[in-house]
């Protein structure tokens, strides 16, 4: 099953890259286009270059803290008899990079809160009170961009392309492939949103994603902890949390948006929109995998009173190290 499950993920890993490396093309004659006949609302490729000092700070920061705060990890997370040193190395890492990741989240869930909650685009289900067909109006793709904004979806492209090169130079978990998928479409997404002026659409996406990705990394950085507890605790957070923005607030506002009201509000001038609602259906079958693994993590738990993390499955690593 697992094979069967890696090779679906391989195929759509590649089907990714491949159309997305042809829409990048075409982007990039779409925005030298929009730059000329519109300079006053389309920056020069020069203005995405703080995305590259976000993405080399927030490599560094990343790994600085791992091993900053891998003492304290190795106390948070005892060893127990049954692991072996890989394993418990793994959890140990997995804890530290979680418990970064987690407050990067919390604080650009705020930021982007705090960005967008008078924005009349910013739907109910995400907090605001407006509507997300506010989208693609104003002169959609001429729309005005704040200078906040900006800066934040900057940050969001440099610690996206983190992710991905952080994946690749790390040893392989179980759960590689369908990372490798969802940071590969993710990175696609931000970057080609912001390039192609998706910002607001863009927007309303990492603030549903950063909110669920706090309670995520949290439930990661204590599921090995001896503290029941707080794992018990941030699991159920976490399942709220998920079924609320994952599965309810993304389809029914972003990707309805996405599919419906772009055509309907905007018109003929949604360029990549094949590919925007692509990936957004890629992300949504993820959630949709990783919301059934969450459910069985809690029949895990209460059959064997254990929490594990079922996605990445870092105790196989020995089993493999071993085959």
């Amino acid at each position: 099953m697992t094979g069967e499950k890696d090779l679906v993920l391989r195929v759509l890993v590649l089907v990714a890259v491949i159309w997305a490396a042809l829409v990048g093309v075409s982007i990039d004659k779409e925005v030298r286009a929009r730059q000329v006949k519109h300079p006053e609302a389309y920056s020069p490729y020069s203005d995405t270059l703080p995305a590259l000092g976000c993405f080399v700070g927030m490599l560094a920061a990343q790994l600085i803290f791992r091993q900053l705060f891998d003492p304290v990890a190795r106390v948070l997370i005892p060893k127990k008899p049954r692991w072996g040193p890989g394993v418990w190395g793994a959890k140990v890492t997995r804890c530290c990079d979680s418990i970064f990741k987690c407050v990067y989240y919390l604080l650009v869930t705020i930021w982007c809160y705090a960005l967008l909650r008078d924005e009349p685009f910013l739907p109910r289900v995400l907090g605001g009170s407006g509507e997300t067909r506010f989208c693609w109006t104003d002169n959609y793709p001429l729309q005005v961009v704040s200078p906040g904004l900006r800066r934040f979806y900057l940050l969001a492209v440099g610690y996206h392309l983190s992710e991905v090169v952080m994946l690749l130079l790390e040893v392989r978990h179980p759960d590689f492939w369908e990372m490798l998928l969802h940071h590969g479409v993710a990175c696609s997404l931000v970057l080609y949103s912001y390039l192609l002026n998706y910002v607001r659409i863009g927007s309303l996406v990492l603030l549903l994603h950063g909110a669920t990705d706090v309670f995520i990394y949290l439930s990661k950085a204590i599921v090995d902890t001896p503290n029941t507890r707080c794992t018990i605790a941030s699991y159920f957070a976490l399942v709220a949390a998920y079924a609320w923005f994952r599965i309810f607030a993304f389809p029914v506002a972003i990707m309805r948006s996405a599919w419906v009201e772009s055509v309907r509000e905007a018109g003929g001038s949604i360029f990549g929109w094949g590919y925007l609602n692509f990936a957004l259906s890629l992300l949504f079958l993820l959630h949709m995998y990783w919301f059934g693994l969450i459910l069985k993590i809690g029949t895990h738990f209460r059959k064997t009173g254990q929490a594990k993390d079922l996605q990445s499955n870092l105790s196989s690593l020995e089993l493999k190290k071993q085959s």
